[in-house]
């Protein structure tokens, strides 16, 4: 299992975009820290996702401190999207004891997603449903099951990068990837339309693969 620490190296090495910055906490049971609507927001969870929920928010106001902005609350939206302040854009993802925020100003860029996982097989009866043969292909020798791990985890953040700029919920089929040097392009008439392209930025290292798609402006 990563460690904290693991995550900040992989982080320091990666050729991150220009002007993003990150910050990693692990997942607290403690929501003191939290503003009153964000725990009010995960009042109803289970204890390791309210756990995960504090930690992604901590990380993600470290992360904004980089940038200047003071501490606020960063609350869901009714579609349970995070709400950020105005002029950033930004990301939060966590998994297995790990929570990541990336943010950078919307100057920079006009969309940022990210996805963290755990590098491991995908259970067969899933990679149908994730992603193609061509797809797979393209990451030889890669077995298919670590090779679907990383496609999806491509078009996590590909997906969360879009959704604020369109607001539209689509399947993995809607995009392709051309993983491990290209990014992925929509092939579905839906959401940023047929076409449109999503720059990726893939590393695995310390039994992790991080992914992070930041859409530059027209």
């Amino acid at each position: 299992m990563a460690r904290p620490e693991e995550l900040c190296d992989l982080l320091r090495a990666a050729p991150l975009p220009e002007g993003v910055v990150w910050a990693v906490s692990e997942p607290v049971a403690d929501l003191s820290e939290l503003f009153p609507e964000e725990r009010d927001a995960i009042a109803g969870a289970v204890p390791k996702r309210r756990a995960e929920f504090a930690g992604g928010r901590l990380a993600a106001r470290a992360a904004l401190r980089q940038l200047g902005l003071s501490d606020r609350a960063i609350p869901k939206a009714e579609d349970r999207a995070p709400v950020w302040p105005e002029g950033v854009v930004a990301s939060i993802t966590h998994t297995a004891g790990l929570c990541l925020a990336m943010a950078a100003h919307g100057r920079h860029w006009r969309g940022l997603g990210i996805d963290l996982e755990v590098d491991r097989p995908m259970a067969s009866e899933l990679i149908p449903a994730i992603t193609t043969m061509p797809e797979l292909t393209r990451l030889s020798p890669l077995p298919f099951s670590r090779a679907a791990l990383r496609i999806f985890s491509a078009k996590e953040a590909a997906y969360k990068a879009q959704y604020p700029l369109t607001g539209t919920l689509f399947g993995f089929e809607a995009m392709e990837s051309f993983l491990p040097q290209g990014g992925l392009r929509m092939v579905a008439e839906i959401g940023p339309g047929r076409g449109a392209q999503f720059p990726m930025l893939q590393v695995a290292e310390f039994d992790l693969i991080l992914s992070i798609c930041a859409l530059p402006h027209a």
